[in-house]
């Protein structure tokens, strides 16, 4: 799984796209999302916002600690909880290029 992963990656590189153009494609790839939400500042994608459906089994505090910036909405009938939708910001960090001596 992990080199198919590398695999991905490399051909998604070999197309020259820029690194948050590369982060998108595997979120929409991945199937998880119900919406993709793209922050642009100065023309570069800045901030990726992903809405995903959450399995309703899971706990509340397990889901709070996967992520440093969401946005948890709970939905309850019938004092049973029966849908759990997360937003989740991205900030993205563009690779510094390094050159050596």
């Amino acid at each position: 799984m992990k080199t198919e992963t590398i695999d991905k990656a490399s051909k998604l590189q070999s197309l020259e796209l820029s690194h948050s153009e590369i982060q998108v494609l595997e979120m929409i790839r991945s199937k998880r999302f119900l919406s993709i939400k793209l922050v642009i500042k100065n023309g570069e994608v800045d901030v990726i916002e992903g809405l995903e459906r959450m399995d309703t089994g899971k706990r509340i505090i397990d889901v709070l600690k996967q992520h440093d910036y969401q946005n948890l909405e709970i939905k309850q009938s019938n004092g049973k909880i029966v849908c759990v939708n997360r937003t989740f910001r991205k900030k993205i960090n563009l690779p510094t290029n390094t050159k050596s001596c």
